[in-house]
């Protein structure tokens, strides 16, 4: 065991970022094909299922949940370290338009922002899980998946400057999005329940950070070098903004919204619909965006008939 974690944090030190650029950039269809097949299991895999059992995943979700926790901790203490550092030393500009080769693509930092691309693959199972248990996936949870794994592709491959602020926010939220799930998982609902509103806040945080950093990354290189990529933060800015807008409101409604007489105030993400006077159809454009799911995948069940926040079945 010793051996094996010397020669990882061997690999850590001595790891040259440039070749995994290099390989996204070579190999820009994989996201294409991984949204591709993501989108069929949404859309076509629940119609073959309709007629059977749904499956019995909640060891296994536990399990799942409980990995990306540890794996986000841990690309936490390799990222946000060095970007504090940064910002200290050199100011905030500096760390939003300096090319990643000359702070942050090699060694353990390098490693860890390539590990938070490519773990944009792995994250689609989170609504694999949903659909194998025959839960109803809704317009915010694919979306959400799709959108930032082909944002994400194309930011390294660009390799944009402002990429490390984008890995440490996302680190910090799923570090405690997914220590939330898999207590929840695991029937340790009352530590898990707390941690909800924390979870939307940092959520939000997260978007007005994302789009402020975009922000000033456009407008930086218009009058003068900033290692930045137009098409890239076009889209990063709609990505934002459409995010912290959709979190925004629908953490009002879930927050702010009328309750029902008599019910019990309400601090867990909904993953499922509820039946009071909080369970609200939201649309926007005719798409159902269902109940708030305050760590991002807003996620609720296909059965009106059970309420209960607490069964992740």
């Amino acid at each position: 065991m010793a051996a094996t974690l010397k020669k990882w944090f061997e690999y850590e030190r001595t790891f040259d970022g440039q070749q995994w650029i290099d390989f996204t950039r070579e190999h820009a269809d994989i996201p294409i094909f991984a949204v591709a097949a993501y989108l069929i299991i949404v859309f076509y895999v629940p119609t073959v299922l309709k007629n059977r059992e749904k499956f019995n995943l909640k060891p296994a979700f536990a399990a799942w949940n409980l990995f990306l926790a540890v794996f986000s901790a841990v690309g936490l203490t390799r990222t946000a370290p060095h970007l504090w550092n940064a910002v200290q030393e050199q100011g905030f500009k500096w760390t939003v338009c300096t090319d990643p080769a000359e702070w942050y693509n090699n060694g353990p930092c390098g490693l860890w922002v390539g590990l938070f691309i490519y773990s944009k693959i792995p994250e689609l199972l989170d609504t694999v899980f949903l659909v194998l248990q025959k839960k109803r996936v809704i317009f915010l949870a694919w979306f959400h998946h799709a959108t930032v794994l082909l944002y994400c592709w194309h930011a390294y491959h660009n390799r944009i400057g402002p990429g490390l602020w984008f890995a440490s926010a996302n680190y910090t939220v799923h570090t405690v999005m997914y220590t939330y799930y898999f207590l929840m998982a695991a029937g340790l609902h009352k530590l898990a329940r707390p941690c909800a509103s924390i979870i939307t806040t940092l959520q939000i945080a997260q978007m007005m950070m994302g789009t402020t950093v975009t922000a000033y990354s456009a407008i930086w290189s218009q009058t003068e070098q900033c290692k930045v990529d137009p098409a890239n933060y076009k889209m990063g800015l709609a990505m934002y903004v459409s995010y912290f807008w959709l979190f925004a409101v629908l953490f009002i409604n879930k927050y702010f919204g009328p309750k029902a007489p008599g019910a019990k105030a309400d601090t867990a993400p909904a993953r499922v619909r509820r039946q009071d006077s909080r369970d609200m159809d939201i649309t926007m454009c005719g798409v159902d965006l269902g109940t708030h799911d305050a760590a991002g995948f807003f996620h609720s069940s296909g059965t009106r008939s059970k309420p209960d926040l607490t069964k992740l079945e």
